[in-house]
């Protein structure tokens, strides 16, 4: 008996050993998995403490700006001044000439920027790569978005709030609305013609069209078209088509404008049009050449393009039947 209640006493231990063994593993594979997730979450916060830009300052004084649509509306709002870089293409005012250039269209100089030691750099809000790196090098970034009229209409009212320049936004904001509203009305109960928005397409001098640069739907300048009474004769799903000469004669639109960026020979575009002489509006007259810089800036002076749109879309000797 006595040997029973020793066999009693050490069989228990041996058979839950495991068990408890188990039992231990579990829970220490739990503390580590906790330690890890609390490791990784601490991590996280640290990277993201470090690499955050920091914050814009209460009234910039060195500006950098990445875009002339940017650049007009700083101008517009009286910053001139405080502008230290923009790119290669603002041109507009012309005080902008004395200005660093320190980016093209989504090539930035960081190095030059730097230089500049800016206190805040302007850029539109598509531009994610540019924006990143700038904040990895510390500085305060702003990212607007310009890509539609709404778009456009915020960041003039942003840019007004962070340059503390409040009131001259709200002047330019409401002569924006007023002209669109005019615009509107000029085009109320009117036939909507269907237009080709030509954009920025290399001009040969061949005598005649080979294919274009048009403007899609889902752009600022399909949203222009829209305001000021016509409808865009291409309806795909590209931002910016290339257009052949045979897709240009099938959809046959009735108005073509042609934005032409550069200094070009007026003459000689018109001739390459005209090749296309069984197209609606090359054979009714509504080719309109836009040779004014501000036509390819979807900036503050937007509303002025709008204006010539709806001139073009409605004649003054139009009725509202379009005869």
């Amino acid at each position: 008996m006595p040997g029973c209640a020793w066999a009693s006493c050490k069989l228990p231990p041996a058979v839950a050993g495991p068990a408890v063994m188990s039992g231990m593993y579990k829970a220490l594979f739990i503390f580590a998995l906790c330690a890890f997730f609390i490791f990784t979450l601490l991590a996280h916060r640290a990277l993201d403490h470090l690499s955050a830009a920091p914050p814009l300052p209460d009234v910039p004084q060195r500006i950098v700006s990445l875009a002339p649509s940017i650049t007009e509306t700083l101008y517009a709002l009286g910053m001139g001044p405080g502008i230290v870089g923009v790119t290669r293409f603002c041109a507009y005012p012309a005080d902008v000439k004395s200005k660093a250039r320190v980016a093209g269209f989504s090539d930035v100089n960081y190095e030059a920027v730097l230089g500049l030691t800016p206190d805040m750099v302007v850029l539109p809000l598509d531009k994610t790569g540019n924006r990143l790196q700038l904040e990895r090098l510390g500085l305060p970034v702003l990212a607007l978005d310009i890509l539609s009229i709404s778009g456009l209409m915020t960041s003039i009212e942003t840019l007004g709030q962070v340059t503390k320049r409040q009131r001259e936004a709200r002047v330019l904001l409401e002569r924006i609305r007023d002209s669109l509203d005019s615009i509107r009305e000029r085009g109320k109960d009117r036939p909507r013609p269907r237009v080709l928005f030509s954009i920025m397409h290399s001009y040969q001098g061949l005598g005649y069209i080979t294919e274009i640069n048009a403007v899609g739907r889902d752009s600022f300048y399909n949203e222009m078209i829209e305001l000021a009474g016509g409808v865009n004769v291409y309806q795909g799903s590209l931002d910016f088509p290339r257009l052949s000469r045979e897709a240009l004669i099938f959809l046959n639109p009735e108005v073509i404008i042609d934005v032409i960026p550069t200094a070009e020979d007026e003459d000689a575009i018109r001739r390459d049009w005209e090749s296309l002489s069984s197209v609606s509006a090359i054979r009714n007259g509504r080719l309109h050449l836009f040779m004014d810089a501000a036509d390819t800036v979807p900036g503050p002076r937007f509303y002025q393009t709008l204006r010539k749109l709806s001139l073009a879309f409605h004649p003054a000797g139009m009725d509202r039947a379009g005869r």
